[in-house]
């Protein structure tokens, strides 16, 4: 089982995993200005972490810190994702303010996994 990493210039590739692996997705995310990412995943694909780490989140040991960060400043939105079924499975992530009708991005990953050995 394998850790894959992918991230928002990822979006329309394939990436080839298999059923057991876990996809950690790290999309930029401003949450004082109302945009946060929504998910829509099939159901081979299971989220099992969601999570906001301010000023990047490239900390060790997946700590936090906030210095750096300035208020109103950015972060990233860290998503773990395990694979449980084999399949084409598309993952479709929008950026939106929820009193908006239309996103201001929309982006599709897409996940390729074979069965297990």
């Amino acid at each position: 089982m394998a850790l894959v990493r992918l991230a928002q210039s990822d979006a329309g590739s394939t990436t080839e995993l298999r059923v057991g692996d876990t996809v950690e997705l790290r999309l930029p995310e401003i949450r004082t200005s109302g945009y946060q990412w929504s998910l829509r995943l099939p159901e081979g694909i299971r989220l099992v972490v969601d999570g906001y780490v301010r000023g990047g989140g490239d900390h060790p040991e997946g700590t936090e810190s906030d210095e750096g960060s300035a208020p109103g400043g950015g972060g990233v939105r860290r998503l773990a994702l395990d694979v449980i079924a084999a399949g084409r499975h598309l993952i479709e992530a929008e950026l939106a303010r929820p009193w908006e009708t239309a996103p201001r991005r929309s982006v599709t990953f897409v996940l390729s996994a074979a069965p297990t050995e």
